[in-house]
């Protein structure tokens, strides 16, 4: 039923939108860098020698590196090689990017939440727990969390997969307990290597085995401990599974070992874990209160086996440590808090157990509230994708205004723009700072429609949009006042006045790189207003952008946009300060 609703999602929500172009969504954002290695092995035989995207492309001096790790796209290949079977059919476009070939990895998707769910049911089933406690944690995975989101409308990210890889390794690890051959650690052991292999973070992995196996740890470690040639060739096969990233290295730069996440990394010292937990932006129990009910038994199931609630809280401990020292700990745009989908596995494990022990009156509250989660992460994710909720910068203020509504009236009504700082771990320095109040000329804000205005905020002038006035006053730095190949982060404040509620829903915020040649090296749009105005009166809007490094001879820009030619409203006290993170 789970898997019949998130391919009913997939075909509804993904493959059906935008007048049924939506299939060519599947594939964005973080998905392209993962199938990048499918197309450019595959298909444009250019591993090593792609065009430059700043998203997941380094560029290197013995080649271009792609960011990613490979576990997803080796996961997604048979998929991929699917549909571009499907894809060849007379007249047909088999790029890497056809509607068969990007329908094949949803579908795909759809198969490895299956085998996921089902090797959790097997586990949970060895374990003593009952059918109704399984079906209830199943229903509970596949509809009050966001597992659906990555499954059905987002199949192209590592989520889905990891959840599977690390299903299948505890139900390994289980049977191991249970007294399988010994040889089921080689299993084991290609599992892990294809786990690291799609997010090397996920090796924490090896924390839950005292979460499986409970009080029967140290016999299972006696085990294999006797067993030389089994963890010789557990080794050997781990190695091999993950050395595939070993060998595309090479294939691309000539080196065998590269570090794609270059400017990116963990802040050990400032972890976010309260925003990660309970934050509006992406907390954990906030939008997926299901886990509340899990970190409850991660305590409770003390009662039973004392190693497994010691483990179980470690487990607990050190992943959420681990996620929210992650410098962006809200880990960009999307749905809730999908890096802990990777772990849902082993959270769940404990819960499984005490469930399966509560008497009658506790096992129907558990029921009723689990049932509560999944009608609220049900319409929080419907407001999602009704573009209710802001995919980016949720905070409190937005949180309470969308909360349960489902209007037209709501949709698109969230905009603003404010991101973590970059990957800072030696501080960053401030290389420009200027307030503007547009009544004298400034050094780097310029252009614009600017009039006398009666009741302006800072002096006579204030910058006037309107129908007919497509551009206002513009922020612009060269190269020669900003520093070249470090990450830069915008802080942007202004004054703006409305008339109406509607007289700057439709402009957009635009931050942008241009080089010396007029080509557009990066560019992000945003909507202007965080919340709705209030007509009359002068608030005060922030924004945090960060921006990739610049080149020689770039031209940092940004401005706000009339798009549709239809807003009125004015600007004043315009300000900005521009820092360059300090060299690793």
């Amino acid at each position: 039923m789970v898997v019949a609703v998130t391919a009913l999602i997939t075909v509804r929500g993904l493959w059906q939108a935008y007048d049924g172009t939506g299939w060519q969504h599947t594939i964005r954002s973080d998905a392209r860098g993962y199938y990048a290695y499918l197309t450019a092995i595959f298909i444009d035989h250019d591993l090593g020698h792609e065009e430059f995207a700043w998203e997941y492309v380094n560029e290197t001096p013995d080649g271009t590196l792609n960011k990613y790790f490979c576990g997803t796209a080796v996961m997604m290949a048979p998929w991929f090689g699917l549909g571009h079977l499907l894809c060849a059919a007379p007249n047909g476009s088999c790029d890497g990017f056809s509607e068969a070939e990007f329908k094949a990895i949803a579908v795909g998707a759809w198969v490895y939440l299956l085998l996921g769910l089902l090797a959790l049911r097997s586990m949970l089933t060895g374990m003593g727990v009952r059918d109704g406690v399984i079906v209830w944690l199943v229903i509970g995975l596949g509809l009050g969390t966001t597992l659906l989101q990555y499954a059905g409308l987002q199949p192209g990210w590592s989520h889905v997969y990891s959840f599977c890889a690390v299903s299948f390794f505890l139900w390994v690890i289980h049977k191991l307990v249970r007294g399988a051959s010994p040889w089921f650690a080689v299993a084991a052991a290609a599992t892990l290597g294809l786990i690291v292999l799609i997010r090397p973070v996920n090796a924490l992995v090896i924390l839950a085995i005292p979460v499986i196996a409970g009080a029967e740890t140290w016999t299972l470690i006696q085990r294999l401990i006797k067993r030389p040639a089994v963890l010789f060739t557990s080794l050997v096969v781990f190695s091999s599974v993950v050395g595939i990233q070993l060998l595309l290295w090479h294939l691309q730069t000539g080196h065998w070992f590269e570090w794609g996440y270059k400017g990116e990394g963990f802040h050990w010292g400032q972890p976010e874990v309260i925003k990660v937990l309970f934050g509006f932006r992406r907390g954990l129990f906030l939008w997926t209160p299901f886990f509340l009910l899990a970190a409850l038994s991660a305590v409770l199931v003390w009662k039973q086996d004392r190693v497994r609630a010691l483990s179980s809280a470690l487990y607990w401990t050190v992943t959420t440590f681990v996620i929210s020292s992650w410098w962006i700990w809200y880990y960009g745009s999307g749905f809730g808090s999908r890096v802990f989908i990777d772990h849902y596995p082993v959270l769940v494990v404990p819960m499984a157990l005490v469930l399966n022990s509560w008497s009658r009156t506790w096992w129907v509250a558990a029921r009723a509230f689990m049932l509560a989660c999944m009608v609220l992460h049900l319409a929080q994710m419907w407001q999602y994708y009704h573009d209710i909720l802001h995919r980016e910068s949720m905070d409190r203020a937005k949180y309470a205004y969308t909360f349960l509504r489902f209007s037209d009236a709501y949709r698109g009504q969230l905009g603003g723009n404010y991101q973590t700082a970059p990957f800072n771990p030696n501080g960053m320095e401030v290389i420009i700072t200027e307030s503007c109040d547009l009544d004298a000329p400034c050094r780097f804000w310029s252009g614009g429609a600017l009039q006398e205005w009666e009741y302006a905020y800072a002096g006579p002038n204030v910058c006037v949009f309107a129908p007919g006035i497509e551009f206002g006053t513009t922020f612009r730095a060269t190269t020669d006042m900003l520093p070249i190949g470090r990450w830069l982060y915008l802080e942007v404040g202004l004054q703006r006045l409305v008339a109406s509620p509607e007289g700057s829903r439709n402009t957009l915020g635009i931050t942008e790189v241009v080089h010396k040649n007029d080509t557009a090296r990066f560019y992000q749009p945003f909507r202007m207003d965080p919340l709705p105005p209030e007509p009359g009166v002068w608030e005060q809007l922030e924004y945090r952008i960060p921006v990739p490094p610049l080149i020689e001879g770039d031209e940092l820009r940004f401005y706000f946009w009339n798009k549709d030619n239809n807003s009125a409203f004015l600007v004043d006290a315009v300000f900005i300060r521009v820092s360059a993170v300090n060299p690793y």
